[in-house]
């Protein structure tokens, strides 16, 4: 039976660089200046795409489809691809072949990818680099080199990928990164509301797509993000609904009517007793 919706096996040196004391690289097999050897991987869509091409720049990203860092990192990605439309940039996004594909398909159509979507046929690619963080996106040069990695960062995510490529198309020297990669605390916004609206949009996706129980965690994590949306609440609702947990929709309900009485009942196996 096929797996769906599990991490997917950790090659060893992966799984020790994790239980390390102190990480010192999201690649545990590859450092900045190494050769990193480009291949023909099939995508999402039934087609095949390269890893890296022949751009100047090429930026990857190892993804996981039901994680919350990776989606706010792709619809970052998302925004820098159009951004830098018309420059000699490849973006591509690799997840593992053991997730769910009309997962990823959602997670995708939720964060406004256009970029090329690989799937790591047992994990090839990801034991080749020892990926030893999700998500973490890896920029080469055209030498196929790695200029650079940028794990995640709650704050600050896209101007550091960004600064990571310029320095890859020779546009800015490495050092000034170290301005973007640590600004001033004032200009630090805490992005939760835009978050929040990715997230509910991935979970309305994943509820139409029929994964009511992951629909329910994008929903929670909306409703963590912005606890006073009363159409976080509804439809955490609905999902859980859709997944019968009654006891749960029905709190959620609660949640959502205190804010907003007029939130709709949820559609799904459970229904809000008479009069309420």
């Amino acid at each position: 039976m096929r797996r769906t919706s599990r991490s997917p096996a950790l090659p060893v040196a992966a799984l020790l660089a994790l239980l390390a004391p102190a990480l010192g690289a999201a690649f545990s097999h590859v450092a900045e200046g190494d050769l990193v050897v480009d291949r023909e991987m099939p995508t999402l869509d039934g087609g095949r795409a390269r890893l890296l091409g022949h751009a100047r720049a090429s930026v990857f990203v190892f993804f996981r489809p039901n994680q919350d860092h990776s989606q706010q990192v792709l619809a970052q990605l998302a925004q820098l691809e159009k951004e830098l439309t018309g420059r000699p940039v490849r973006f591509v996004a690799v997840t593992s072949d053991t997730y769910d594909r009309a997962e990823v398909r959602a997670l995708v159509q939720a964060t406004g990818l256009r970029m090329p979507v690989l799937i790591d046929v047992g994990d090839a690619l990801y034991g080749e680099l020892g990926v030893a963080l999700h998500p973490v996106v890896g920029i080469t040069g055209a030498d196929h080199r790695l200029s650079g990695y940028q794990h995640f960062l709650k704050i600050n995510m896209l101007d550091a990928v960004r600064g990571r490529v310029l320095v890859a198309l020779g546009e800015i020297p490495p050092s000034a990164l170290a301005a973007i990669l640590n600004p001033p605390a004032a200009a630090n916004v805490d992005p939760s509301s835009a978050a929040a609206h990715r997230r509910l949009k991935l979970a309305r996706m994943l509820l139409d797509h029929g994964h009511a129980d992951k629909a329910a965690e994008s929903a929670q994590a909306a409703v963590r993000e912005s606890p006073d949306w009363a159409a976080a609440h509804a439809l955490l609702a609905e999902a859980l609904s859709a997944a019968g947990r009654c006891t749960e929709s029905a709190a959620a309900l609660a949640a959502a009517r205190k804010l907003d009485p007029g939130a709709p009942a949820p559609k799904g196996t459970c229904q809000p007793a008479a009069g309420r």
